[in-house]
């Protein structure tokens, strides 16, 4: 079984060194959530390139959308991977690696005088293909659409995998409230066996710890748990309940 790996979600502070924090804490990975939150490329700018420096943790930026502005700009920065929010089919994520990746998987735009390359930038052609390998393109699969074909996303080339969305996907198969749904442990087991029938990484986005089983017992091995909001509003709660208990 591959190790599996933990990571958490940034919502709404935009601290640079909060990867750091992280990555000393034993995360693996984080994700920038820029589908939600009202980050500008400065703030993304300054966390991507912490991560980058301390090294060992993987900076996944949360797509707003699969247009070549934002995608380039990212990788530009100098992130690891590209989550896509509310993938629905192949032709969704086929874009973000059209412009995530150079040729000849590819399209991306070639500036490398970048963070990207920490100003440093090697002989091209080896960059090129040293940058395509370690790009990582991730699907986030969060409606019926986006489960019932599962296997012709992971199937594009360059997608390196998919995280599963469960709030969304729950609002998608009508079961919203419920914390057990049938249809969302169905979607986990369906997803993970695609995953591992094609070769591709497979985890989940949810601090439901039922899901969250479910998900390992499936054999998905990326969880992101939570965001720094939902851990400082944990950490208040214990420091008000200590000083008035």
């Amino acid at each position: 079984m591959s190790e599996r790996k933990s990571g958490i979600m940034i919502n709404e502070i935009p601290f640079s060194n909060l990867p750091v924090l992280f990555r000393q804490c034993g995360l693996d990975f984080y994700i920038i959530d820029d589908e939600h939150g009202g980050f500008d490329y400065r703030e993304i700018y300054g966390m991507i390139c912490s991560a980058r420096m301390i090294g060992g943790i993987e900076t996944i930026v949360r797509l707003p959308s699969n247009e070549r502005r934002d995608i380039v700009k990212f990788m530009d920065m100098g992130a690891d991977s590209l989550l896509l929010p509310m993938t629905n089919g192949a032709e969704d994520i086929r874009r973000v690696v059209r412009y995530a990746k150079y040729a000849p998987i590819g399209e991306r735009g070639i500036s490398t005088m970048r963070a990207h390359t920490l100003y440093a930038p090697p002989p091209l052609l080896d960059y090129m293909k040293e940058a395509n390998a370690r790009t990582k393109v991730y699907a986030q699969i969060e409606t019926k659409s986006g489960v019932d074909r599962i296997d012709e996303i992971l199937a594009v080339e360059g997608v390196t995998g998919f995280l599963l969305g469960p709030n969304d996907l729950s609002d998608s198969y009508g079961c919203l409230g419920d914390d057990a749904a049938p249809q969302i442990l169905s979607a986990i087991a369906r997803t993970a066996e695609s995953a591992k029938k094609l070769g591709k990484t497979s985890g989940i986005i949810t601090a439901n710890e039922r899901y969250i089983a479910a998900a390992k017992e499936a054999g998905m091995t990326m969880f992101s748990r939570g965001s720094e909001l939902s851990l400082l509003a944990d950490g208040l709660k214990k420091t008000t309940a200590a000083v008035r208990g």
